[in-house]
């Protein structure tokens, strides 16, 4: 986070940026046509409007120096305000103050930037309005994008603000802090936390499509076999070599073509369906479509993957002798020759393949592993929802107070509910500076967290030492177990004072809670009495209610209404669905990289028994002449068996191998699981040999069905 008066220093004085702006998030109650309604907006300012690219689909976009305007998304302008222009140039109440509506953006403006503190699940920024003036700028969580001049690079631009903001700290009287100042591109910042997962997918996506195209490069061998004397005869007639080549070339891409075609429109649905099931993983997402770009790669690639799979079969035919193939007999031998080639193919369809299902398999168990872990609380029949503090009459401390002890009461008394509380939760977070006899000459950064009596509780929190908080305490504090081993190691902290702002007794240790994701370590936290908290205008609700909690809702709601209608309450979920949100981007990566991982292995079993048919066609002859000799059914069957076994068995240690490597790769997206897992590889190696086996069931049936009568006079 950037202080505001540091944002203007570095305007004023850096060189190597053609523009520089600040923003910052902010949750505000803005009063519509249907009452106050509470979203996400930004503040900006500096050079906010030219950085993002902005224009005013109607009134104008306000200038830097401005104060009290609101720009309005298309979006809310529509839902909130009918659509009406008239609303602009007119004021609008935002927390209770009013401000004027100077402009409304158009439908395809997004603003594209992170959210530093709701990186997980970030809502649509609905409003835009001024920066704060120059008497209140103060750190308000600011965040700051710039533009660099032509020919700086970012190492050039991120060492000069680093010099710059020592300067400015120095002349300030304040430390130099470079842990504060973090710069780097947008890109980065946007796509780096997804950038894995996304690699990870586009690999598996190529490995199907790799697998798909042996597949087809299989059949297209079959179809040269079978055409072999067809084509003999056409040479025989006179048609030229080259002829028949071409034509052959022509029918494998418009078959390449089809199939392409056929991709996009499956492509269109699985986007749709993509999209609606996203849980904001993948940046932009939303917007993806079916552009030009998009069917120029894939005319691009269908022609490429059928010139490629088809110039082989074209060649082989092309230089096949056209006396030989048309004795009688010739197919099978040619089919003989070509089945090795085929055999060779479908083991890479098979190692593609394990490398895919390795990789999905490592996910469900890390999957798995997340889920077993306890997040610290219980989030059974708990409700939880927010409300924010807005408007003139709220702007007193007292006022504040007062208002949270009537909402807690009305809270407690509400039907359906067991207990309830109110925390600032994740909407605080500060530097703690822990005392000598705790940890000497260290400093570390927790999160201070404000909680009402009874909050915990109804979070289903764990106290393992000493009491719950208490109305009745006014200096007391509870520790998570994480804070109490970074500040007292392995001593008894009850009783123990830490400075907070001012001393605290720590009252208690509680459980470590993971907030955001199971997959991340519980932060550090100090719990303090809520009306201690420095700030009291959000608040957050838990209750633990008696009832289904959903159904518990519409009763909070109406006692917070009950108490002022004006405060908008949102963000009511239950813990439950919190949870689930959590887990959200893992269970989508999962279920990517599971389905492209069953196409792999639906694709590798056709190839592996496509290919074992077509051996048993080839051979029909040859196992008659066994039957007739005396070969039992069993044996002919265990012969089909016995040969293709070797196949899978090649794919699958070829696989593993590729695998080994690979699967380092996707490290980062494992939880508590190791990318070379041997149990994982185990299992998978053992799914794949006994899918791979019932696959050959079918045509070794077959075989072992042959009448000898039928297979001595077979052609």
């Amino acid at each position: 986070m950037v202080d505001m008066p540091d944002f203007y220093a570095w305007r004023a004085q850096a060189h190597s940026y053609a523009g520089m702006a600040a923003f910052g998030y902010r949750q505000v109650a803005i009063e519509t046509r249907h009452g106050a309604s509470q979203i996400t907006g930004v503040y900006g300012a500096g050079d906010f409007w030219k950085i993002t690219g902005a224009h005013a689909a109607a009134g104008r976009l306000f200038g830097e120096e401005e104060q009290d305007c609101l720009v309005l998304s298309w979006d809310l302008f529509q839902r909130e305000f009918g659509g009406d222009f008239q609303i602009v140039g007119k004021p609008v109440a935002m927390n209770g103050r009013p401000v004027s509506v100077t402009g409304v953006l158009p439908p395809d403006f997004r603003f594209q930037f992170p959210m530093w503190w709701i990186a997980q699940h970030p809502e649509p920024v609905e409003a835009y309005f001024s920066g704060p003036a120059p008497a209140e700028r103060a750190n308000l969580g600011t965040q700051v994008i710039a533009a660099l001049q032509p020919g700086i690079r970012l190492e050039q631009a991120r060492a000069e603000l680093q010099s710059l903001q020592k300067h400015v700290r120095e002349s300030g009287g304040r430390p130099p802090d470079p842990s504060r100042l973090h710069v780097d591109t947008l890109q980065e910042q946007l796509n780096g936390s997804s950038r894995q997962a996304l690699l990870v997918l586009l690999a598996a996506g190529v490995f199907v499509l790799l697998i798909s195209t042996v597949n087809v490069a299989n059949l297209l061998l079959a179809r040269s076999t079978l055409r072999r004397k067809e084509v003999a005869i056409r040479a025989a007639v006179g048609a030229g070599r080259g002829r028949v080549m071409r034509q052959l070339l022509v029918e494998s891409v418009l078959q390449a073509l089809a199939g392409g075609m056929a991709g996009l429109m499956l492509a269109r649905w699985a986007i749709y369906m993509l999209v609606r099931i996203s849980p904001y993983a993948i940046p932009r997402l939303a917007e993806t479509n079916l552009d030009a770009r998009v069917l120029v790669f894939t005319l691009g690639v269908s022609i490429l993957t059928g010139i490629l799979f088809g110039v082989g079969p074209a060649i082989a035919l092309r230089r096949s002798n056209l006396h030989d193939a048309l004795k009688s007999g010739a197919r099978h031998s040619a089919g003989l020759a070509g089945l090795r080639l085929r055999r060779v193919l479908v083991a890479v369809e098979l190692s593609l393949a394990i490398v895919l299902l390795t990789g999905a398999g490592l996910m469900l168990k890390s999957f798995a592993r997340m889920n077993a872990h306890a997040p610290g609380f219980d989030p059974e029949r708990v409700i939880v929802m927010r409300v924010r503090l807005a408007g003139p009459q709220y702007r007193a401390r007292p006022a504040q107070q007062a208002f949270v002890r009537r909402l807690l009461q009305r809270l407690n008394e509400a039907s359906g509910v067991q207990s309830a509380g109110l925390s600032i939760w994740t909407l605080f977070s500060g530097q703690l500076a822990f005392p000598a006899d705790a940890t000497p000459g260290l400093t570390h950064t927790v999160r201070i967290n404000g909680a009402s009596a009874g909050y915990l509780q109804a979070m289903g929190m764990t106290l393992h030492r000493g009491h719950w908080l208490t109305d009745a305490d006014t200096s007391g504090a509870l520790l998570n177990e994480s804070m109490a081993r970074q500040a007292f190691g392995s001593q008894d902290p009850i009783g123990r004072q830490l400075p907070v702002g001012r001393l605290v007794t720590v009252a208690g240790v509680v459980s470590d809670v993971k907030y955001s994701k199971l997959d991340a370590a519980a932060p550090a936290e100090v719990f303090i009495p809520l009306e201690q908290a420095p700030i009291l205008f959000a608040l957050d609700i838990a209750a633990r209610t008696t009832a289904p909690a959903a159904s518990v809702a519409p009763v909070l709601r109406k006692s917070i209404a009950d108490l002022d209608p004006t405060q908008p309450v949102y963000d009511v979920k239950t813990l439950d669905d919190v949870l689930s949100q959590s887990i959200a981007p893992r269970r989508f990566n999962l279920f990517l990289l599971g389905g492209f991982a069953a196409a792999a292995l639906l694709l590798a079993v056709v190839g592996i028994y496509g290919v074992t048919a077509y051996a048993v066609s080839e051979r029909t002859r040859e196992i008659g002449v066994r039957m007739a000799l005396g070969a039992r059914r069993g044996q002919v069957a265990g012969m089909v068996l016995r040969e293709a076994l070797p196949i899978a068995l090649a794919g699958i240690a070829a696989g593993l191998a590729a695998t080994w490597g690979l699967t380092r790769l996707m490290a980062t997206l494992l939880y508590d699981v190791k990318a070379t897992d041997p149990e994982t590889f185990v299992a998978v190696a053992a799914l794949l040999g006994i899918i791979t086996v019932m696959a050959c069931v079918g045509p070794a049936l077959k075989a072992a069905s042959i009448d000898p009568t039928v297979a001595l006079r077979y052609e």
